[in-house]
């Protein structure tokens, strides 16, 4: 009887004829009951007669919970590797597609103009893991490891807003009425019809973002600079200071899509944070000298014995594999002639 009572709500409240009590009662159904909510997930993934094939599809995306299991060194359009999408009450992300649909009938969703609406949607993605998501615009996101990109239910109604914490790329369905910007500590990214990485763990104390088509707009506290293509900025969040330069090939700055590391002047400090979230290793300095080597090339990250080799092949470091920890040691012969 429950099930019934629960999709004849279900039918009141997308004729916008159910009262508050009404409504409540059937979000708590929803929440916690599994057998109804799948129910009515699958109802309307059954109503392709009625709604178009590819909005029912990014809508789907957005309601089901999904675990993407893929080999984590291998990302293909379409898949993601153990991404963890927390969404907070699906038939709020529902009534996100299906509202276009269904106020052309005369119908309206309760859930529009709940404040609880513009709860935050997560897409996180763990150590050791890459992601690629398709956006509510069309838009297309690749997450590296360990980033966290945030939008809320309303995204793509008036303005096309996200919030990172980690490494993307992303290639922007375009729109010209609605903006479409990339916010993180102490960056703003506004694409103006382009195709972009940003790098910007909280963690770390340089931010950058690099254009590889069209043109976009870099927002940091000592002002704003438009970028054309191989242009890329850095912002150091301790000094305060942001640079701008040119590229010969800005992709080779996202070959960590496939599987390849870019590293341009960084320290070897900045690189272990990098094969620490890639390897999901934690890494450990038996001198702090070491911090300070500068390297640059393109590694090819097939292992993580694979990068430390090379590394060691080209400076004065050996290194230590012991389970999931690396130690880094100074080679003192190597050193004094590394430093002539």
């Amino acid at each position: 009887m429950q099930k019934e009572e629960c999709v004849e709500l279900f039918e009141r409240y997308i004729a916008n004829r159910a009262n508050e009590n009404e409504i409540r009662r059937l979000c708590l159904w929803i929440k916690n009951d599994r057998n109804i909510s799948t129910y009515l997930e699958q109802q309307i993934k059954a109503s392709s007669s009625n709604i178009d094939s590819e909005v029912q599809l990014r809508m789907l995306k957005n309601i089901q919970v999904e675990l993407f299991t893929t080999d984590k060194n291998e990302v293909k359009p379409g898949r993601s590797n153990n991404v963890r999408f927390r969404v907070i009450k699906w038939m709020r992300v529902a009534a996100l597609f299906l509202l276009p649909l269904l106020t052309a009938a005369g119908m309206y969703f309760y859930m529009a103009k709940d404040e609880s609406a513009a709860a935050p949607l997560i897409i996180s993605v763990e150590r050791g893991q890459k992601a690629n998501i398709t956006l509510p615009d069309g838009s297309k996101a690749w997450l590296n490891s360990q980033s966290k990109l945030t939008y809320t239910a309303d995204f793509n109604v008036k303005k096309r807003e996200l919030q990172l914490d980690g490494e993307a790329y992303f290639e922007v369905a375009h729109n010209a009425k609605k903006p479409f910007v990339v916010r993180s500590k102490d960056m703003a990214v506004e694409a103006l019809g382009t195709c972009f990485g940003v790098k910007a763990y909280n963690e770390d104390h340089l931010i950058s973002s690099i254009l590889m088509k069209g043109k976009v707009r870099v927002t940091t506290p000592d002002g704003e600079t438009i970028l054309m293509p191989n242009d890329r900025v850095m912002y150091d969040k301790t000094t305060h200071k942001k640079t701008q330069s040119r590229v010969t090939n800005a992709t080779d700055f996202t070959g960590w899509i496939h599987n390849e590391l870019r590293f341009e002047n960084e320290s070897l400090g900045e690189i272990a944070k990098t094969i620490q979230r890639i390897y999901n290793v934690k890494i450990l300095f038996n001198s702090e000298l070491l911090k300070n080597l500068r390297y640059t090339g393109t590694v090819n990250n097939n292992s993580l014995e694979s990068v430390l080799n090379i590394i060691t092949l080209t400076s004065p470091v050996s290194f230590q594999i012991n389970k999931q920890q690396v130690t880094l040691f100074e080679n003192t012969k190597l050193m004094e002639h590394f430093n002539q």
